[in-house]
């Protein structure tokens, strides 16, 4: 079982990492910050309805739906990673 300091370091790491990964995402959801794990649930939701949006937007012909959709994609991917190694390492 990780011990409180442990938790809190790991915490933190999460917050520094998705503000790497999405300044963005990470400015929208500050509030979460003492709650790392449900603040990357948070930006997993809100750049599933960018991509979303991307993909209506490629629907209707939008030239600027697939850079959109793209990136969407990559944030959702590094997000994923981040939630798992997150996960793992608060069970532990």
């Amino acid at each position: 079982m990780p011990t409180e300091a442990r938790i809190e370091s790991i915490q933190h790491a999460l917050n520094q990492l998705l503000n790497e990964i999405s300044p963005a995402l990470s400015k929208k959801s500050e509030s979460m910050a003492a709650d790392p794990i449900g603040r990357i649930d948070h930006c997993i939701n809100l750049i599933k309805t960018e991509a979303s949006l991307a993909v209506s937007l490629i629907a209707d012909c939008v030239p600027q739906g697939r850079p959109m959709l793209a990136e969407a994609q990559q944030t959702l991917k590094s997000l994923e990673s981040l939630q798992l190694l997150g996960q793992s390492a608060i069970k532990e």
